[in-house]
């Protein structure tokens, strides 16, 4: 039975991470077409967002099933429960990521008031800390604690400085006050992308650790406690 579950549960961690990938290629590629207002990417974006929809029913099924077949208890069972949060964090950015999509199409015949640059900007960081919470669950290790933390504060804070230079060119031209608000929501919506990566890891950290914790909530001397159990797994795990 304990073998049975191990390898469910590795199925489980590589179809997550199959999702994954599928909903940061939907973000990448929806900036992309952000940029070069290209309708047809952007329509592409959009119709594989049914493809990560059926994913999302397929794990939640296969979790459901491994839970109920194996009957789980204590860290084991809090690993699959865990799970469910995972996937719908994944669906909801590729949701974002189809919102930005349409956000394309609006502008696909208007001449763009400025280069982007904070928008690419964040959608990289994004990406970057969506990958760290991602091999975090595959590997359950949450020594990336202090870097997951800084990439949402520099999306914040990209999602502001877009936010305040749109403002000012709505406010120099008229004319740009349809797609600075456009940027402004493609801003708002990177910055809840980072949200819910942000959201996968503290699932990680409760899964490792058993206690939540909001990040926000974060100070130095709980990351500094975080990475010190952290080393202390690692270093059971090697002498096992």
């Amino acid at each position: 039975m304990r073998k049975e579950y191990i390898k469910e549960l590795r199925m489980i961690k590589d179809e997550i991470l199959l999702m994954s990938a599928m909903t940061e290629k939907m973000l990448a590629d929806s900036v992309v077409a952000l940029k070069t207002q290209d309708c047809e990417l952007a329509r592409s974006v959009i119709e594989r967002d049914d493809l990560v929809d059926a994913k999302e029913i397929e794990l939640q099924l296969v979790v459901s099933r491994v839970i109920a077949t194996q009957g789980p208890v204590a860290s084991d069972l809090r690993r699959l429960a865990s799970t469910y949060k995972i996937i719908t964090n994944l669906e909801r950015i590729a949701d974002l990521a189809v919102n930005i999509s349409k956000r394309v199409l609006e502008l696909s015949e208007v001449v763009y008031m400025k280069r982007l640059i904070d928008i690419p900007r964040a959608c990289e960081l994004a990406q970057t800390l969506l990958k760290l919470a991602i091999q975090a669950f595959i590997h359950e290790d949450i020594s990336q604690i202090r870097e997951v933390v800084d990439l949402e504060d520099e999306i914040d804070a990209l999602n502001m400085q877009i936010h305040h230079d749109c403002l000012a060119y709505m406010m120099d031209n008229p004319k740009n006050i349809h797609q600075g608000s456009v940027f402004i929501f493609v801003g708002s919506y990177l910055e809840r992308i980072g949200d819910h990566a942000t959201n996968v890891f503290e699932t990680v950290f409760y899964i490792v650790t058993g206690d939540y914790i909001d990040f926000n909530d974060l100070d130095e001397e709980t990351i500094s406690r975080t990475l010190e159990f952290q080393k202390k797994i690692a270093s059971l795990e090697k002498d096992v």
